[in-house]
């Protein structure tokens, strides 16, 4: 799991005021793990240096080089941040970063594929995995000590909770 691979951290949610500041969502629960990082878009080919002004829970008030007025900061709405897993923190053998899962078969207890993790999303009550079954649709399981089982580098073994796939 310590491919090298870019990590979406960060999204620029609005403008904020007239002056080019932006509003962020970030990802990461320990802010400290990015600040001072440089930012990439998705496509990798555009770099961003953003400087934090305010930070609260997972919401920071940030600058953005070269940006110093509304219009600038507003044409960069929605735009994700990435950067290097290598930039971030080692971690643990019993630890991973979620965008290690992107990929990995979903496996019940009894070794089915139940399908492929596809994201991991969080719509602001806890993370989810979204996992895709081969021919059918993705459903959300959540990220819990109920559900997750094992996860190693090849696969993660979950439990489904009843009727959850009814």
């Amino acid at each position: 799991m310590t491919e090298n691979k870019r990590i979406c951290v960060a999204k620029i949610t609005t403008a904020h005021g007239i002056k080019g500041l932006v509003k962020l969502h970030v990802y990461a629960e320990d802010l400290n793990l990015i600040k001072g990082a440089l930012f990439t878009s998705e496509t990798g080919d555009e770099t961003l240096k953003i400087t934090p002004k305010n930070a609260t829970a997972r919401h920071w008030l940030a600058a953005v080089d070269g940006i110093t007025e509304r219009n600038g900061a507003e044409a960069l709405r929605g735009t994700s941040l990435y950067i290097e897993q290598t930039a971030l923190p080692e971690i643990g053998d019993n630890e991973f970063y979620y965008a290690d899962l992107i990929g990995l078969p979903a496996i019940d207890e009894d070794g089915m594929t139940i399908g492929e993790i596809i994201a991991v999303e969080n719509f602001g009550a806890s993370d989810l995995l979204d996992i895709k079954p081969k021919g059918q649709p993705s459903f959300y399981l959540p990220v819990c000590e109920e559900t997750l089982m094992t996860i190693n580098k090849d696969n993660v073994i979950i439990r489904i909770p009843e009727g959850l796939l009814d």
